[in-house]
């Protein structure tokens, strides 16, 4: 019926690696990567270079797959979130939406103060 493909990327971001996943809309992994595969030897885990090579090969992954559509989910935080944000839109430019989740631990609710005689 519709010659239209859909797929979601989650990207996470950690303290020393970036996570990519790309499932279909039923939730079935089709891809797996993180720029830890791609480190330069005598350098950095995360560096400029490493997020390109890896976003360059999601972008060839789509190609070949002739996939048109994209909802990205971004969840946790890093340095490097804008400049993995500005290589999506350089590469893809059919993202429908961008879902960013940062949930930040706020230590909860205060204890009740123990009364003293």
């Amino acid at each position: 019926m519709y010659n239209k493909k859909i797929i979601i990327l989650n990207v996470i971001f950690t303290w020393s690696n970036i996570l990519y996943t790309i499932t279909n809309l039923k939730g079935d992994v089709l891809l797996w990567s993180s720029v830890g595969s791609y480190k330069v030897s005598n350098a950095k885990k995360i560096t400029t270079t490493s997020i390109f090579l890896s976003i360059k090969d999601l972008k060839t992954f789509l190609r070949i797959n002739r996939i048109n559509y994209m909802f990205l989910k971004i969840k946790g935080f890093s340095k490097h979130k804008k400049t993995v944000l500005k290589y999506f839109k350089q590469f893809c430019s059919e993202i429908v939406l961008i879902h960013e989740n940062m949930s930040l631990p706020h230590n909860g609710c205060k204890r009740i103060r123990i009364r003293r005689f």
